[in-house]
This record gives C-alpha cells, structure tokens and sequence, in this order.
C-alpha cells in the first residue's frame, strides 16, 4: 500500500490535477461559509463534471471539494455568529465571542490549525485501521446506535452551562422539533396540524440559519452599539505555541471523538462538533471560561469536525456504506466511473484506495495553505457598516434556505426559529442542547424503535448486549456526575 501511496502521491502533483483539486477546495470553502450551503451541495454541484475525467482525478476533486466545505463553515461561524455547515455549530460558541474581543484573525488561526490537525489525525486512523473499525462499527445495531445517542445527549448537561434544568428544557425542545412530520418507522403524520409543508419535518438549513443567524441579526438590529463594526482597530496575530502544546490533549480527545462518530453511519459532523465541544468543556480545568471566547472552546469542534471526515469515509471505503451525506454522494462519483466502493475495492483496486489517501493528505495541506494565505482578508467584512452588511446577511440567508428545498415555507420556518432562538437566548436558555437534541432526534427514534421491534418489546436488550450496556452505562455516570458537579458549585458560591 505505501508503494501505491508514494505513486499516487507523485500523480497527483501534476499540475492540471492540482488545479482541479484548488478549485475543488475552493468551491467547498465558499459553499461552507456561505449560510444554507454545504459540502453536500458543493459536491452534487460538481459531481456531472468528474464524469470527463478520469476516475483518479475526478474522485480526488471530490475529496478536496468535502474537505474544503466542512472547514468553511469555520469562517462565518468566526466573523458572524452563522455556523455555515451544521459541522460549525459549536465552532460559534467561543470562536465568535473571540472575534468580538478584537482577535478574530487569532479565532480564525486557532480553528484553521485545529481543521488541519483533525484531518491529519482522521487520515491516520483511515490507512492504519480502515478494516479493523470499519468490522466494528458493523456490530453496531439498533441498540448499539440508541444507547449512543443517548450517551451523546448526556453532554447536553456540559451544554447547558450552569443551569441543568434550561439545559434539559432546550434538549426536549430540539427532541420534540425532530419528531414533526412523517414517523420514520410506520409513515405516521404527527404534529403537522394539517399543513402539507410540516409533513416532510423541519430541514436542519432552516433550523439552523433561523437559530444562529436571524437571531444574530435580530440581536444586532436592537443593539445600540456593536464594538466590532464601529472602527475599532483588530488586535491579535495568530495562535501561540504554548496554547497549541496545552491543547494537544484536547485535540486527540476531540479527534478520537470525531473519527467514532464519523464512522457510524448516519450520524456526521454535525453531532461530533458539538459532542467534542461538550467533551472539552467537562475536562477543562475552568469551564467558566467556555462561551467567552476560550481558546479551547474552538480546538476542539473543529477538530472533531475535520477528523470525523476519515471517520465517514472508512465505512465508505470498506463497506460501501456512506458514513454521511457528503459520502453519499461522493458514492455517485464511484458509479460514474464504474466502481463499487467495498472490501472488493481494497484487492482489486488498491492503487485507487492509495490516490484517496494521498487526495486526503493533499487536499488538507491545501487547505490551510489556502487559509492561512487569506486569513486577513476574512476580519474586514467585521468593519463593513452594519447598515451594509445586516442586508446583505439576510439575502445570503434568504438565497441559501430557498436553495436547500426551493420552498418559501423553508424561509417562514428560518423567520420563526430565529425568533426562536432569540427569545431563548434573551431569557438564557442554551442553544446547544437544543441543536444536538434536534439532530440525534430521529436517529434515536428510529433505532429504540428499531431495538424494540428486533427484541419484541423486550426493554432487556438495551442491557443484555454489551456495548449497549456500556454506553448506557457512560452516560449515567456522567449525568450522575454533572449533576453532582453543578449541586457543589453552587453550595460554593453559596458559601
């Protein structure tokens, strides 16, 4: 394999194949920063123009396109308080609050450095243990995938900051969110009142643009003043060694997090960023600091939303099963040139597998090349005159929501959450929880029901199986102890 690796390696610096792979990581980048957009879109958008190429460069257009997209989001997550991709979400929680201290070129550093640590660490554990977790992660059934959600939703006590009860009251609300529309198990309409439009559910664009965004500007159309657009001068270079060797833990932690999610089918970055972001913020030693621009607070999703990359495309890879929906896609760049990703690739095409890993390894190097190249340009859309830019933000938003369904409903639906949104935030309640409790909504619903057709009925066998049993285990523990933890910092402040 390394034989092939050094061939591809070498193929793949041709000039006309780097060309196309920039362009690629270009057009991720934009389509990630811009609101309602995503890595999913860019690559359905280029998938009919790798059908002229040949496969090894058309597939390594593709990886470059999907690596691009997951980092772009990092940009307007930075600047604007929009997360551009739902891998971004928990990028906004301390990356905005730094850029509105002055160091927003240091929060776009800090989140460029941890991208590219992510995806060299997810490309790592793609070549040295593709088969060995790939057969894992198959033993993953409906149990495996409920106990794990709820694993994950434990974190939204980390979330939630100091108040528990607000943290678990924006958690049901994301839960009870997902289950509008049609049941994905028996097709039964619920909550739709009636409304042709609610019986598809609520897309995640409109959720999340109406959410982040509109409350954003919401909150900035009924500020009076807003520091960072007045003129004030940026501050801050870059990141710092010492902050970079401290964060070394928190990237593995939050990189190991990411590859385990990304390579359970059907789950994504959108869940990892967050789940790191909790993880981070439970190990740190002053959790105080997270929402308020911690430094930590933006190593750790971002580097759990670039590792989870490798993480998705290892059951792609070796057993033909998309990891999310960008890899989805990506498995009709497969079919176009004939090719049917699975553990046959690996013996019949390992030169193929070899151009992915060194299209990976490219493609992450360039990217932050890329970044770091134009990291000064990115903090002048911060001076841009509210009255200039606060237009310009809604009809991005307004483009992007419209683009994902083509459907006016989409834009009332982005309108009511982000008043959503800034009501919940007026009277402090986390917009964390609600998000994660949104996504893993209707995969926990599906695999309990799942679980329980499988057992028939038999609630036992979310303890009788093992790795079940020590999921489910994990998360009471760690419900019992953030609960325990918040109980004692109050008696403290108490006293």
């Amino acid at each position: 394999m390394f034989d092939h690796f050094l061939s591809s390696f070498g193929a793949l610096l041709e000039i006309s194949t780097l060309g196309l792979m920039a362009l690629g990581v270009c057009i991720g980048l934009i389509f990630g920063a811009l609101p309602g957009l995503s890595a999913t879109m860019a690559l359905a958008l280029l998938l009919p123009l790798t059908f002229a190429m040949e496969p090894n460069t058309g597939i390594a257009m593709l990886v470059g396109t999907y690596i691009g997209g997951v980092s772009g989001g990092l940009v307007a997550a930075t600047l604007l308080r929009i997360p551009g991709t739902p891998s971004s979400i928990a990028t906004t929680f301390d990356a905005y609050p730094l850029a509105q201290k002055g160091y927003p070129i240091k929060a776009l550093a800090t989140g460029m450095v941890a991208s590219a640590v992510g995806g060299m660490l997810g490309l790592m554990v793609l070549v040295a243990f593709a088969p060995v977790i790939a057969r894992y992660a198959i033993q993953f059934g409906p149990a495996e995938y409920t106990a794990l959600t709820v694993a994950a939703l434990m974190l939204v006590i980390v979330l939630s900051e100091s108040d528990i009860i607000k943290g678990l009251i924006s958690a049901v609300l994301g839960l009870s969110l997902a289950t509008i529309g049609f049941a994905p198990i028996g097709g039964t309409s619920r909550f739709t009142f009636g409304n042709v439009d609610l019986m598809a559910g609520i897309g995640i664009i409109p959720f999340m643009v109406g959410l982040f965004a509109v409350s954003q500007l919401l909150r900035d159309g009924t500020s009076s003043s807003i520091s960072m657009r007045s003129g004030k001068k940026l501050i801050g270079g870059g990141i710092k060694a010492a902050e970079f060797i401290a964060n070394i833990p928190n990237m593995l932690r939050s990189a190991a997090i990411g590859i385990g999610i990304g390579v359970l089918p059907g789950i994504g970055g959108s869940a990892a960023n967050l789940v790191a972001y909790g993880a981070a913020r439970s190990a740190a030693k002053k959790p105080e600091e997270f929402g308020k621009g911690s430094v930590a607070g933006i190593y750790a999703p971002e580097t759990a939303n670039n590792a989870a990359v490798g993480g998705a495309l290892l059951p792609l890879l070796t057993l033909g099963i998309p990891g999310d929906g960008v890899t989805a896609v990506m498995i009709g760049g497969f079919t176009i040139h004939g090719l049917q990703p699975g553990p046959m690739l690996f013996q019949q095409s390992p030169d193929l597998i070899a151009m992915i890993y060194a299209a990976f390894f490219l493609a992450t190097i360039m990217l932050l090349v890329i970044q770091l190249g134009t990291i000064r340009l990115f903090p002048k859309v911060l001076m841009v005159p509210r009255h200039y830019l606060m237009p310009i933000l809604a009809l991005l938003m307004v483009v992007g929501v419209y683009a994902s369904e083509y459907r006016t409903f989409e834009l009332w639906l982005m309108l009511g959450f982000g008043i959503l949104g800034y009501g919940m935030e007026r009277f402090r309640f986390p917009l964390g929880p609600a998000v994660l409790g949104f996504v893993l909504g209707t995969i926990l619903e599906t695999n309990f029901r799942r679980a329980l057709m499988f057992a028939n009925g038999d609630w036992s066998t979310f303890v009788t199986r093992p790795i079940s049993a020590v999921l489910l285990a994990f998360a009471a523990l760690f419900f019992v102890f953030s609960v325990w933890s918040a109980i004692r910092s109050r008696r403290k402040a108490a006293a």
